[in-house]
């Protein structure tokens, strides 16, 4: 495929890059606890102790100052009025302090400052699927404890105050914010993580499998489950038979993970549940739910998890999130407002958020989402943007009062799986030759996919395939193929299999992401050059799924790596390269196929990494272990690290970082507010 040539557009992206500080890649993780927050260390104990218009963006210069006030207007006025308590009233001894390198490391937000209120400060955004705003899920979750840039370098506390790991990585107290409350006014308490231990989680009907895999040991769904024990309203133990250090970083990120995989609010949440209010005063809400005596279901509709957040069921739902989902007039405008309760305040002691509300807008596709970016109507989006439409962003950006800032993507954009364990002896013989999955990244030219699908956006894949494998090298992968018996051709130059028979391999793909099929087609023409037939069939997104699992995905193109998933880069996609293997190990050996040696050596370090405290010194080094196990073995083809996002902020947003990753801005939303 010819070279797509793009000089202009590079020049436009230069000068963002520019903008941006330099657009670097990945930032570094900080080294040191953020002064300004309260210290959370795994090796002590912690010391005692009317909505406005959608269309209009907020005007910094005609907004009401806040005067040095330590929580917004709107609650001034609230409080006045005695429809909430007083600020003191309303927040916990200690709160959350949040500074500069609290959330966003201090390189990726070098100009952090502490903001101002302006009463009625509103952040338009946009959603293209119903009843889901995934920019503000993100800005809305919580996870019980955090670290900055969604990492899990320096842990500290956040929903929980703090932690302590004792007794080899198998005894972990934890300490709530004395004074916390939900954002109806009640008290957090232990009581709400007992009701979740033992009446979700120890409940058949609400969870027939009982405790989640990141309550056991090795976030193993088979692994030996944790004990409760409550010390009093505000410390609790969570106990493993053997070292699960790991078990902080389920606490942190993993699978976005939000603080009601441990805490909800067992006030509300009681009134439908069998253990503490009778059926028979259910009655008329299962009714209503064409329900009998369904308990369970009818609980499951009332409890909303950190997922659940922008749902339309969830409306003033009890949360400890910075905004809080109101009623709407429109079923397509979803409104947040500041939660009177928030636990979070800056270093001059003001309450967080400084934005009163977020407004998001449901519209017809991603293509609209964007086009309310070029007319100005969108004050913060990330999920909707795309590489290839920065030009157009940048063309816009005066007029619509934003700019377009390009920050580093959380996943590895694109990757070759082989299913090792496709039904097909050929093709099990190729596959599981590692000869083989280095004459394929050979046959990578990464320049190109880089230049022409990501616009120079992109680095090459260091950590998981390494220097020496991402080289474009036809005349290496010629050869490696040749030495796996594959020297014979047909007519048209396809390579034949070892067993002389017409070789091809069928490369299924998704609409996961915009950039699997360009990525693919171009894939395919590269292959030609070493003789290897590279089939692309798109199918559905869901029939996708039911083919990987069944077994009968031959090959696909995929993301890889994800911030939130630690295990990715080992054992977490066993199921895309070898899904037989992945049967095996996720049923104890009783069905699916034995894994070579080599895959087990990742299962056993996988093992190792997790009974390590996250972030510490013997973590790091297993997770560099892990790297080079990838290296060596190749188990997956990353074609490109280090992809490029475009987001989008307004230009009198404040607090919006110039690296690291694009999600971690919004995780960070509460910081940010509106000025000059």
């Amino acid at each position: 495929m010819k070279r797509v040539k793009l000089l202009s557009l590079f020049v436009v992206l230069s000068l963002i890059l520019a903008a941006c500080g330099g657009g670097s890649g990945a930032a570094e993780e900080s080294s040191e606890a953020p002064a300004a927050a309260e210290e959370s260390t795994a090796e002590e104990a912690p010391a005692a102790e009317e909505a406005p218009a959608a269309e209009e963006a907020p005007a910094a210069e005609e907004a009401s100052a806040d005067d040095g006030a330590l929580e917004a207007p709107m609650w001034v006025a609230a409080v006045a009025a005695g429809d909430i308590p007083a600020l003191e009233e309303r927040m916990p001894l200690e709160p959350k302090v949040v500074g500069p390198g609290v959330l966003l490391a201090e390189e990726n937000l070098p100009n952090w400052e502490a903001g101002r209120y302006q009463d009625g400060s509103v952040i338009r955004t946009a959603h293209s699927v119903a009843d889901w705003a995934p920019d503000v899920f993100v800005m809305l979750n919580e996870p019980a404890l955090s670290a900055p840039d969604l990492g899990v370098q320096n842990i500290q506390g956040n929903v929980l105050k703090d932690f302590l790991v004792e007794n080899d990585n198998t005894t972990f107290t934890f300490y709530l914010r004395e004074g916390m409350k939900w954002s109806d006014g009640e008290p957090v308490t232990t009581e709400d993580v007992s009701f979740t231990w033992d009446a979700i989680y120890g409940n058949e009907k609400l969870t027939p499998g009982g405790l989640k895999a990141r309550f056991r040991v090795g976030n193993d769904p088979k692994g030996d489950p944790g004990e409760l024990e409550i010390i009093d309203d505000y410390t609790f133990k969570i106990t493993y038979p053997s070292p699960y250090g790991g078990f902080l970083r389920n606490l942190v990120i993993e699978g976005w993970n939000g603080y009601t995989e441990l805490i909800n609010p067992a006030h509300v949440l009681k009134q439908w549940h069998t253990d503490y209010t009778p059926i028979e005063d259910m009655k008329a809400e299962l009714e209503a739910n064409n329900l009998t005596d369904e308990w369970w279901t009818l609980f499951g509709q009332k409890w909303c998890q950190n997922w659940d957040v922008t749902r339309e069921r969830c409306t003033g739902y009890p949360t400890l999130n910075p905004w809080v989902l109101q009623p709407a007039d429109s079923p397509n405008t979803k409104i947040f407002e500041r939660n009177p309760y928030y636990w979070k305040v800056d270093t001059e002691g003001k309450q967080l958020p400084y934005i009163d509300k977020i407004i998001s807008q449901q519209v017809e596709d991603v293509e609209a989402v964007n086009l309310k970016v070029l007319t100005g109507e969108v004050d913060f989006l990330r999920e909707s943007t795309g590489l290839v439409k920065v030009p157009l962003y940048k063309e816009n950006e005066e007029a619509g009062g934003f700019n377009t800032v390009l920050l580093d993507m959380h996943v590895d954009s694109s990757t070759i799986f082989l299913n090792m364990t496709y039904d097909d002896p050929v093709w099990q013989q190729l596959s599981q030759d590692v000869r083989f999955r280095q004459a394929l990244s050979h046959a990578v030219n990464r320049d190109e996919i880089i230049e022409s699908i990501y616009y120079g956006f992109a680095g090459y894949p260091v950590n998981t395939v390494g220097e020496a494998n991402s080289t474009y090298d036809v005349d290496m992968a010629n050869s490696l193929l040749d030495e796996l018996g594959m020297t014979e051709r047909d007519s048209d130059g396809f390579r034949m299999g070892p067993d002389g028979n017409p070789f091809s391999m069928l490369v299924e793909h998704g609409a996961h992401a915009p950039d699997l099929e360009p990525v693919a087609e171009l894939l395919a023409e590269q292959m030609k050059d070493v003789g290897i037939n590279f089939q692309i069939k798109r199918i559905d997104s869901q029939l996708w799924g039911q083919r990987s699992t069944a077994n009968e995905l031959q090959a696909t193109v995929f993301w890889g790596h994800d911030q939130n998933g630690d295990n990715d880069r080992l054992m977490g996609n066993l199921g895309l390269f070898g899904r037989e293997w992945n049967t095996w190990f996720s049923t104890g050996g009783s069905e699916g196929v034995e894994p070579p040696d080599w895959v087990k050596e990742a299962l056993d370090l996988n093992k190792t990494r997790w009974e390590s405290v996250a972030g510490s010194d013997e973590y790091n080094t297993l997770a560099d272990e892990g790297h080079q196990w990838q290296q060596e073995y190749i188990p997956q083809i990353t074609l490109v690290e280090d992809v490029k996002y475009p987001m989008i902020a307004s230009k009198k947003l404040h607090n919006i970082p110039q690296g690291g990753y694009a999600i971690a801005c919004n995780f960070a939303g509460e910081q940010l507010w509106y000025g000059e």
